[in-house]
Formats: structure tokens, C-alpha cells, sequence
């Protein structure tokens, strides 16, 4: 059933559908204050995923992440108001691939050097930010588990913001039975096993988009062991993808410093 101009709890006005996920449809919402919102719209039968992104994100303040501002009900459908992130989904943004080499030098024509070198910098400055997300993330002891492109909303320069926490949980979170969480394509190897996360598997999934916006795609299952190319951030492309976690950067602000000092800009 539609539901644009429904009024939520008499203070949102859902407006129109901004994107539907395996397990709700977000719209965009305008409040009696002017102001834009999401409203996050589950089934009832998945009632337990929308009370568990409201404990996950109810918290959370950093402006690297979407806010969940309330939990409530539309038309039986258990909902949450959540900050509105402008922009669109990473993937949806970074059209031309890849990203990080929109250069004549890696056989990418018709770009400019100065064209090239903002959209290297826009998708560092993604990077950037969903780094700082994670950092804020991780020492409230919580992980997200499931970094993909959908999840990270991007501005036209660069600007990001991490939403959605219905897969999140403490670090170090044990199930009875191994549990596979997340999105299968930027499942960190231990994700696969079930094992219980830390910030190490989070970081696995920026290793994954730090791969696709230097190849313009997703490695294959069997990850090379040596460097593909001279860029510089070729090796910390390696470390986020090491298979053994243990030896794998841990630390979501460790991993940004190096970004940027690789990367050689100064990114905010």
C-alpha cells in the first residue's frame, strides 16, 4: 500500500521511497520543524530487526553516522525515524570505475588531470569518512558489520555517511550456533566461518572498497598475494585484505591515518 503522505506519530510527513534493502523500505520523510528525515519501514514479522537497529544506533553521536532518532509503528509496520544522509548510495555515485585511476597513465580516457584528480579525491574523502564512522563505532564497542556500498551515502564531493545497524552488534558477539551476518560479497573471512567480529572485520570491508576503487570491482575469491600496481595505496590495499586477521589493521583511525598519508592530501 502507499504510504507517501502518510503522518508519522503527527510529526513526519513520508513524502516518497528512497530505496528498499532485503529487509525494509526507507522513505523520505519532511517533520512539522521543515527539516528532513528517513523513515525506515520493516515487515512485522521482522520486528526484532528494527528493535535491534534502535539499541545499536539510538546512541550513536557522530556526524559520520545517520542517527536513529526514534522507534515507532506505521500501519503495522515496525519504523524508525533516522537522520536524513544526502547524497546516494557509493556505488550509485562513483560511476565511472575506477574511481582511484581516472587517469590517461592507467588506459582511462577522456578525463582530464584535474577531473581525474578530484574523483580520486571525492573517493578518499569517502574512505575518510566511513573510517571515521567505524572509529566511532568501534570504541562504543559496536560493529557494524556489514560495510557495502548501500550502506554509504555519498555527497557529490566526496562527503559520506554511514547508515543502517539492524546487522550490528558487540564486538566480539557469540551466537549458540556459528552465524553468518552481513552481505556475502564483503564477508570478511571469518564473517564466513561465523566467528565472532571485531574491528578487524569491519576494516576488511573498507579493504574491499579501497580494492574496487583502485580496480573498478570486487576481487575474486582467490585474492592475489602481491601488489597489482605502483599506486601507493597498494599497500594498504594488502593489509585490509589479509586473510589472517590477526595480522590485519584493527584500528579504524590507524587505518585513516595511513590512507591519507599514502594518499598524500590533507582530507577533512
Amino acid at each position: 500500500m502507499p504510504l507517501a503522505g502518510t503522518l508519522v506519530d503527527g510529526q513526519y510527513h513520508l513524502v516518497r521511497p528512497l530505496g528498499r534493502g532485503a529487509s525494509s523500505v526507507v522513505y523520505f520523510a519532511v517533520g512539522r520543524d521543515g527539516l528532513a528525515y528517513a523513515v525506515k519501514l520493516f515487515p512485522p514479522e521482522l520486528r526484532s530487526h528494527a528493535e535491534r537497529e534502535y539499541r545499536n544506533g539510538a546512541g550513536l553521536q557522530h556526524p559520520r553516522l545517520a542517527r536513529v532518532l526514534a522507534a515507532t509503528t506505521v500501519q503495522n509496520q515496525p519504523s524508525l525515524i533516522l537522520d536524513f544522509a544526502r547524497g546516494q548510495v557509493m556505488f550509485s555515485r562513483y560511476v565511472h570505475r575506477p574511481s582511484l585511476r581516472l587517469h590517461p597513465q592507467y588506459g582511462q580516457s577522456g578525463f582530464e588531470p584535474m577531473q581525474a584528480a578530484n574523483e580520486r579525491r571525492a573517493y578518499l574523502l569517502t574512505l575518510a569518512h566511513l573510517l571515521d564512522a567505524l572509529a566511532h563505532l568501534h570504541s562504543v564497542g559496536i560493529i557494524h558489520r556489514d560495510v557495502k556500498p548501500e550502506n554509504i551515502i555519498v555527497d557529490t564531493d566526496g562527503s559520506a555517511r554511514l547508515v543502517d545497524f539492524d546487522l550490528s552488534g558487540p564486538v566480539g558477539e557469540r551466537f549458540v550456533t556459528p552465524v553468518r551476518i552481513g552481505t556475502a560479497a564483503f564477508l570478511s573471512p571469518e564473517a564466513v566461518l561465523g566467528e565472532a567480529l571485531g574491528p578487524e572485520s569491519d576494516l576488511y570491508g573498507v579493504g574491499l572498497l579501497l580494492h574496487w576503487g583502485l580496480y573498478g570491482e570486487l576481487p575474486g575469491e582467490d585474492l592475489p598475494a602481491g601488489p597489482l600496481s605502483a599506486d601507493p595505496l597498494e599497500r594498504l590495499r594488502l593489509a585490509l585484505l589479509e586473510r589472517d586477521r590477526t595480522l590485519r589493521p584493527s584500528n579504524a583511525l590507524l587505518v585513516r591515518e595511513e590512507l591519507l598519508r599514502l594518499a598524500a592530501l590533507p582530507l577533512a
